[in-house]
C-alpha cells in the first residue's frame, strides 16, 4: 500500500476513533433501566447535583445493630457496561460487616443526566461524597472506595481530590492512555485518561487489588504494576475472568475482611 494511501487510512482510523470514544468507553449510556427508581429495601435515593441536571445515588446503610454513632462507609463505583441497578442486592456482604454503601451512578448512565467523561465522573464522585459524609449515620474517618473495571478509575479520581481510608480495585487498568497506545493512538486524543497508577502511587491508605488470572480485557499484569506502585498494596489473583464478582465462589471475604480490619475501617468481621 503507497505511503500515501496509508497515510489517509490512518488518519480516517484516528478521527472515527476519536469521534466515537465515548461510545467505545462509556457503553453503559445505552442500558435500558426503569424509569421510576425501584424501590429497594433499607435503602434510601439521593439526588448528586451535577454541572448539567443531576446524578443519582443510592445509600445502603449498615444493617447489624452495633449500637449508636456513624458507621464506616464503602463509596462503589460500578463497571463501564453496567448501572447502579445492577448492584442493589450484590454488595449485602458490606452491609452485614457493618458498612454502610453509596453506589453513584455516572452521568450519562441509567437514570442521570449529562454526559460521561473524566471529568464529569470526578465532578460527581466528589459530589457524591461531600453529600454523604455530611450524614450523621457515616463516620468520615471510615469511608473508602471500592471500584470495579472503569469504577476502579472513578474511585481513583476522587481519592485525587477527597480523604479516604482505603481502597479497593477489582479489574482495574492502570490508565487508558495505554489501551490507546496499543492501538496505535495518541494518548493526547483521549478526552478521559484516567491516569490510576499516579494516582496509587500517591495514595498513603492500604490498597488491595484484585484481578482474574484469566482477564481477556484488562490483563493481570495491569493489576500487578498497580500494586507494585502504591505504597502499601496488597495483590490477589483469582481464577475467574474481568467479571470477578462472585463472593461466594472467590475467597473474596477471606482477603477482604483482614485487609478493611488492617486499614482501621472496622474491628471484627
Amino acid at each position: 500500500m503507497p505511503a500515501a494511501v496509508a497515510g489517509a487510512v490512518y488518519c480516517v482510523y484516528l478521527c472515527a476513533l476519536f469521534f466515537l470514544q465515548s461510545s467505545l468507553i462509556y457503553p453503559g449510556t445505552t442500558n435500558r433501566v426503569a424509569a421510576v427508581a425501584p424501590r429497594v429495601a433499607d435503602a434510601e435515593w439521593l439526588r448528586i447535583p451535577a454541572a448539567r441536571g443531576t446524578s443519582e445515588a443510592l445509600f445502603l446503610a449498615a444493617t447489624p445493630d452495633t449500637g449508636a454513632g456513624p458507621k464506616p462507609l464503602m463509596i462503589f463505583a460500578h463497571g463501564n457496561a453496567e448501572v447502579i441497578d445492577d448492584w442493589f442486592s450484590a454488595l449485602h456482604g458490606f452491609q452485614e460487616r457493618g458498612i454502610g454503601v453509596l453506589l453513584v451512578e455516572y452521568p450519562g448512565y441509567g437514570r442521570s443526566a449529562g454526559s460521561p467523561s473524566e471529568a464529569s465522573i470526578r465532578a460527581t464522585m466528589d459530589a457524591a461524597y461531600d453529600r454523604i459524609v455530611a450524614d450523621p449515620r457515616v463516620d468520615r474517618a471510615r469511608v473508602f472506595g471500592f471500584g470495579q473495571s472503569l469504577g476502579g478509575g472513578a474511585v481513583c479520581v476522587l481519592a485525587r481530590d477527597r480523604p479516604l481510608r482505603a481502597l479497593i480495585l477489582q479489574s482495574t487498568f492502570t490508565s487508558l492512555d495505554g489501551f490507546a497506545k496499543r492501538r496505535g493512538v495518541p494518548p493526547l486524543l483521549l478526552r478521559s485518561h484516567f491516569d490510576n497508577l499516579s494516582v496509587v502511587r500517591r495514595f498513603a491508605g492500604p490498597v488491595l487489588v484484585i484481578h482474574g488470572r484469566d482477564d481477556a480485557l484488562i490483563s493481570s499484569e495491569q493489576g500487578r504494576r498497580l500494586a507494585a506502585a502504591a505504597l502499601h498494596a496488597t495483590f490477589r489473583l483469582y481464577a475467574c475472568g474481568h467479571v470477578c464478582w462472585d463472593p461466594d465462589q472467590l475467597p473474596f471475604w477471606d482477603d477482604a475482611v483482614p485487609f478493611l480490619v488492617q486499614a482501621g475501617i472496622i474491628s471484627r468481621s
